[in-house]
């Protein structure tokens, strides 16, 4: 069985509206029949029963026809219904034809009988013959069948003498005539069926391509699709991952700056001021707020705590700046100084229970507060902050390090204050040495000259000291200069000036603008608080004694560099004349000496 042949003819809508076109015919013909047979004079029986078995079968035949086309009849059902289908049509053909024929019905029914028999041969028989040779066969069949039964007639009329032999060899010629004549009407309708089938084939297939192309470019542009929703989260990828690297640059860039910042400021309040003002302007942030605690380490004798430091920058306006660190200086801080470890909010929650003592709102949504740590002390602490809600959510660890940084930074300052210290102080007294002074002095003095001030200077000196330390020991005589020096540095600051260890048991204060009538009178106040009261040393009371002299330029004298010298000298002259007492520089003084 030639299963492609068998579906190619189970899908010919035009086999099948042929098929159902002869049907038609058949009945209408039939039908015809029945009528001239019932409306004659006489009633012929089996030429009836024919016409009515013609009917049925062909209405039976229709009824096949519709299943024989259906899509889904299985190919091994289909050919057993065809073998019976048109096996079936051949025999019905055939009885009609024998069955007492007119000459129509001979006519008719011969050639639905050579028809019906060459297509059930071309189908079931020569499958394997291709198109051309199956219709060639089809032809061969129908001419020796109408040549067969043309001759038997012809014959047998012949020999039953209903027609002569000239009648004979003349319907003998008009039968071959009309085979011949049939087989080119049938070529003509094969060429013409040909022709209609490229051009429904051309069009199917055209159409097939049209849909191929259609489902190609549909498939192509779901692969687009695809590709282009990848990108899509590529690209997304891709910025996200891009403004980490941004991200990353800026806050390397930051510590790169800080780290030079750190290099080049060693003043700690120098070096914080620009950590706060980096961090603000490079990062976008709203507020940056730098806390260093009291550090009295370095105190000097005289001085008041120096308490809490605060640098900030804000964008929230210099009112807002400075009201912020009045409050902070003034706050115990104890909620911020008791976070051991980095604080985070990115909603606005908890922030008014840190600062709850704060004059100022503090009502930022995004905030970290690191503490600034080296190893187990702290130093201070970082507060930054963003009117933005999750505007920290990644970046603990870099202000992390930025704390880590500050840290540094911290250490190196209190390093280089240390040393600075050291280098400009006294180690006994804290007060300013002497090298330290005189740099003071003559910036007084070239300030003095330039701005047309006065400048005026008093140089004390312990009464009897060596007796002191002959008779207490030099550790009470270190005591009782600690307890001068303190005096004379509280009574220089308070009062805008300096002071310093001259040497030994002697000490300078200088006021730079002050009149040699304000100055007496400070000095006046200092020699008295010295000897208001005694220094106690174990089970000692130690009376402390000094006398002074004071010089000013330009009052007393006219020439800067000779200020020390005359204030020396009226010292001098106090020691000489009775000693606790204090002397004004004069040119009496001098001449004498």
């Amino acid at each position: 069985m030639e299963e492609n042949l068998i579906n190619r003819m189970r899908s010919s809508s035009f086999m099948k509206m042929a098929h159902m076109a002869l049907y038609v015919f058949l009945i209408l013909y039939a039908s015809a029949g029945i009528y001239d047979i019932c409306a004659g004079d006489r009633f012929y029986l089996i030429e009836f029963i024919k016409y009515i078995g013609v009917d049925v079968f062909c209405i039976v035949f229709i009824q096949m026809e519709m299943i024989f086309h259906k899509e889904n009849l299985g190919e091994k059902t289909a050919y057993h219904l065809g073998c019976f289908y048109y096996g079936t049509r051949v025999v019905m053909a055939g009885v009609a034809y024998f069955i007492k024929p007119t000459q129509m019905d001979q006519l008719v029914f011969y050639l639905i009988l050579i028809a019906f028999m060459a297509e059930f041969m071309m189908f079931f028989c020569f499958t394997s013959f291709d198109y051309l040779g199956r219709r060639g066969i089809c032809y061969v069949i129908y001419a020796l069948g109408f040549s067969l039964v043309s001759m038997v007639q012809y014959i047998s009329r012949l020999y039953a003498r209903e027609i002569t032999g000239t009648n004979f060899l003349r319907g003998i010629s008009i039968s071959f005539g009309g085979l011949f004549v049939l087989i080119a009407m049938g070529e003509v309708l094969a060429y013409s069926w040909g022709y209609y089938e490229k051009r429904m084939f051309a069009q199917n297939r055209a159409l097939d391509d049209l849909n191929e192309a259609n489902e190609a470019l549909q498939q192509q542009q779901e692969k687009i699709e695809k590709i282009n929703e990848k990108l899509g989260n590529q690209k997304i990828k891709l910025q996200a991952a891009n403004k980490r690297i941004n991200r990353s640059h800026d806050e390397m860039s930051v510590q790169n700056e800080i780290s030079s910042s750190i290099a080049a400021s060693p003043k700690r309040d120098e070096l914080l001021n620009k950590v706060a003002n980096i961090l603000h302007l490079r990062l976008d942030l709203d507020l940056v707020m730098i806390i260093m605690e009291e550090d009295n380490s370095l105190l000097v004798p005289g001085e008041e705590p120096k308490g809490r430091f605060v640098a900030v920058s804000t964008t929230m306006g210099d009112e807002y700046r400075q009201n912020l660190i009045r409050s902070v200086k003034e706050m115990d801080m104890q909620d911020v100084l008791s976070l051991s470890k980095t604080y985070m909010q990115n909603v606005e929650t908890d922030t008014v229970k840190l600062f709850h003592d704060s004059r100022v709102e503090f009502d930022f949504p995004s905030v970290i507060i690191l503490p600034v740590n080296q190893q187990e002390e702290r130093l201070g602490t970082l507060i930054v902050a963003k009117n933005k809600e999750n505007a920290f959510m990644d970046g603990r660890a870099f202000y992390e390090s930025i704390a880590s940084q500050l840290s540094i930074g911290i250490s190196n300052a209190k390093l280089y204050e240390k040393m600075n210290d050291m280098a400009i102080r006294d180690g006994l007294t804290r007060i300013y040495n002497r090298r330290h002074l005189n740099e003071c002095l003559n910036e007084y003095l070239s300030e003095a000259m330039v701005k047309k001030l006065p400048v005026t200077l008093a140089l004390f000196d312990i009464d009897k000291f060596k007796m002191i330390n002959d008779t207490y020991g030099h550790q009470c005589g270190d005591e009782v200069i600690r307890y001068v020096a303190a005096l004379l540095n509280k009574g220089a600051i308070s009062h805008g000036g300096i002071a310093g260890r001259y040497g030994g048991e002697e000490f300078v204060i200088a006021f730079l603008g002050k009149s040699l009538e304000e100055a007496y009178e400070i000095v006046q106040q200092v020699h008295q608080q010295i000897k208001s009261k005694p220094v106690i040393y174990g089970e000692s009371r130690v009376d402390v004694r000094t006398s002074a002299g004071v010089a000013c330029y330009p009052e007393t004298c006219s020439n800067p560099s000779e200020l020390l010298t005359r204030a020396d000298w009226a010292m001098y002259h106090s020691k000489k004349n009775g000693r606790d007492q204090i002397t004004i520089d004069s040119d009496q003084i001098t001449d004498k000496m």
